[in-house]
């Protein structure tokens, strides 16, 4: 496992979703992508883009130290070890539609609202990539906060014409592969009186 690709994980995790949704839905044509949404890059029509626009720590970031990490071998015996602790980030996707009409759009956002409405938490083989663990689950939150100036700032910035566009977000961990050596418990103790 690398974890490091959690990021890139993510993205073709929520592209897959979509693609499913699109394809259960009817809309066989649609193309799912998440490069750089400019109009240059979309190449077919309809397509919905998830794009990655941000990443960034948790709020709640706090020093991190050490974790105590207890897991089984083989042969079932408990292996302790000390691992750095997680960084905790959060990966914030604007999602864009580009149709053939404002019709098709707004299907295609309909579309995309009631996929994150009915998928808010992935797990087990929704999650794509060699990045997450098993038993992982991953939220995927609306950005409540995200409004009209987000949106035209967000076009702006790429120097395109608004789009009909929702902002997500997905909280997530990198964990380290530093660990120390085997820790080993005293279980017992014999203690011995000479007389």
């Amino acid at each position: 496992m690398s974890q490091f690709e959690v990021i890139r994980d993510l993205s073709d995790t929520l592209k897959e979703l979509l693609k499913e949704a699109c394809k259960s839905s009817g809309f066989t044509t649609v193309s799912v992508g998440t490069e750089k949404p400019k109009k240059d890059n979309v190449k077919n029509l309809p397509t919905v883009n998830v794009f990655l626009y941000h990443v960034g720590f948790a709020q709640n970031y706090r020093e991190r130290s050490d974790a105590l990490v207890s897991t089984h071998d083989r042969e079932g015996n408990v292996i302790e070890f000390y691992r750095d602790g997680p960084v905790y980030l959060t990966a914030n996707f604007a999602i864009s539609v580009w149709g053939n009409s404002p019709n098709e759009e707004n299907l295609l956002l309909g579309l995309v609202v009631k996929t994150l409405l009915e998928n808010t938490l992935l797990e087990g083989s929704q999650l794509k990539g060699d990045s997450f663990y098993p038993d992982d689950k991953v939220n995927v939150y609306p950005n409540l906060q995200a409004d009209a100036n987000d949106t035209m700032s967000f076009w702006r910035s790429m120097n395109e014409e608004l789009r009909p566009t929702l902002f997500y977000f997905i909280r997530f961990r990198v964990e380290s592969d530093r660990r120390s050596s085997e820790v080993r418990r005293v279980i017992g103790r014999d203690i011995a009186v000479k007389r």
